[in-house]
């Protein structure tokens, strides 16, 4: 492959291939900035004839900036191994697997290439193109023109829209045409989907009608619930807890009848009753220890009461301590008073 670095005109790209890329408004801004400050640091890719074959971002970035020219590196080989180098490259660089799987399809349905060959030529297994080829056919133009517009991530359209649009059409594409005006994160999305799968029909219909009133509506009963918690505290999550094991025992308690039968044999009911005496030992130590800390704050605070009520004075445990002095002194005052007394 012969391949030579020069300037060319950005009008004279051929961008043939833009469908097969995924635009990026906030990257494309920031490589914006950056060739502003420092340069176009790598070339763009073309062909002899100027079809753009890597470099959509680098262009969008530099007819931004209002450049009229892009530094190119020209390759002079057939298109469809053109094309094959690239995907080669793509160990080395980040790709979204819809621009993975859009470069594919141009190789099997317009070169005409089977997915043997490609996997080849790539250095891929076959299972890697006939994943990404029926990941691509699967998609609607509709839905692949929100991946490219950036509107939805590739994730949001394969895992939740194109599963809800092949149970429910119109609600695939309700969902998708409310995802082209906002946006959603994949995460917020991701939950979506799993109340989406519990939901009742009525709440679906709501669900879709409007997707981002429900996550705000989620978002607010999470706040409230975890201001709950921390209102409460950890004597609430204690409480909680153990209603929570109170109902799973009224559970246990009803399938007793069912689980412990005439002629089960020793085996099962011994895996019964031993699970049973584990959960029994755990109980036993949650009230022994309950029982301890209760009857040792018990003892602490009579303590507290008789030392409060029952206790003298130190004034008066002090003269009681000196009362038989003070009564062998007074005897003996009486004693010399009527001593002196009789002499008189």
């Amino acid at each position: 492959m012969v391949r030579q670095m020069r300037e060319i005109e950005i009008g004279q790209c051929d961008l043939r291939y833009a469908h097969t890329r995924i635009e990026r408004p906030r990257e494309s801004l920031a490589l914006a900035a950056s060739i502003e400050r420092i340069g176009q640091i790598v070339p763009v890719i073309v062909t002899t004839t100027f079809v753009l074959l890597d470099g959509y971002l680098r262009v969008k970035a530099l007819k931004h900036l209002g450049r009229d020219t892009v530094m190119a590196e020209i390759w002079d080989c057939p298109e469809e191994e053109a094309l094959v180098e690239i995907l080669a490259r793509s160990h080395n660089r980040t790709w979204d697997v819809l621009e993975e799987a859009a470069l594919l399809a141009e190789l099997h349905d317009r070169c005409h290439l089977s997915q043997e060959r490609i996997a080849s030529m790539v250095g891929r297994t076959q299972s890697w193109v006939s994943s990404r080829l029926a990941l691509y056919s699967a998609l609607s133009e509709d839905m692949m023109a929100l991946i490219r517009k950036g509107a939805v991530s590739t994730w949001t359209a394969t895992r939740v829209i194109a599963p809800i649009a092949r149970a429910i059409p119109e609600h695939g594409k309700a969902l998708g045409e409310h995802l082209s005006c906002v946006s959603l994160s994949t995460r917020e999305m991701a939950r979506f989907f799993q109340h989406y799968q519990k939901a009742t029909r009525r709440q679906r219909d709501a669900m879709v009608g409007d997707p981002v009133l429900f996550v705000k509506s989620l978002h607010a009963r999470e706040e409230a619930s975890h201001a709950k918690v921390l209102k409460e505290g950890l004597e609430g999550t204690w409480c909680k807890d153990l209603n929570v094991v109170t109902h799973i025992l009224g559970r246990l308690l009803k399938t007793v009848p069912t689980l412990f039968y005439e002629g089960q044999s020793p085996l099962d009911r011994r895996v019964l009753l031993t699970a049973f005496e584990e959960s029994k030992k755990h109980f036993i130590e949650l009230e022994h220890e309950i029982r301890r800390h209760d009857d040792h704050r018990r003892e602490q605070a009579g303590r507290h009461e008789s030392s409060r009520t029952g206790s003298p004075h130190p004034a008066d445990q002090q003269d009681s301590h000196n009362l038989p002095e003070r009564r062998q002194a007074g005897d003996t005052g009486n004693m010399a008073g009527a001593a002196e007394a009789v002499s008189v």
